[in-house]
């Protein structure tokens, strides 16, 4: 396993419990082929490429984002492992070619992890995890309904400074 040390003072609480949550999923389960949609900086990309040692593509819209994204893979000499594209959610022909990922991480705002759930389900593998950060704790219940509606299982649940944080799986249909 890679490892790399990366600077996290002063990171919203929705990151920080994204590491947390990378943290906690890495003592249970080998993750593979990785997407982080709406990106930012890169910064969990780059953790879950150096956690699991895998290929990672880190998607946002704005292309501050993607900059900023493609900066840090050169600071922390990342080239290898993590590819920033500027993508409107899924829509980047790349993300569908290299679907379906065993991890897909978006911290992203309720209403966005809502209506991107289906596209969520359509690009994860069976089996596979979707780390989601981003929901106000009052807005959880919306959350958690879509992803249940669609077979997702809640495995891990944190509330955060009044922000939820998840880690789902992604359960075979039957």
């Amino acid at each position: 396993m890679m490892s790399i040390a990366i600077a996290t003072a002063g990171l919203h609480p929705t990151t920080e419990a994204c590491l947390e949550a990378l943290q906690w999923l890495q003592e249970r389960a080998q993750c593979a082929n990785i997407l982080e949609i709406g990106c930012g900086n890169g910064i969990l990309a780059l953790a879950a490429a150096s956690i699991w040692d895998t290929q990672v593509l880190a998607a946002d819209i704005s292309e501050k984002a993607v900059a900023d994204t493609i900066e840090n893979i050169n600071k922390y000499q990342m080239e290898s492992k993590v590819t920033a594209i500027r993508s409107d959610g899924f829509g980047h022909r790349l993300i569908a070619q290299r679907a379906p990922y065993g991890l897909i991480i978006c911290n992203l705002l309720a209403k966005t992890l809502v209506s991107i759930a289906a596209d969520l389900k359509k690009h994860s593998a069976p089996g596979g995890y979707v780390l989601m950060s981003g929901a106000l704790s009052w807005l959880g219940a919306d959350t958690e309904t879509a992803y249940k509606a669609l077979g997702f299982e809640i495995i891990k649940k944190t509330s955060f400074h009044n922000w939820n944080s998840y880690v789902l799986c992604h359960k075979a249909d039957t």
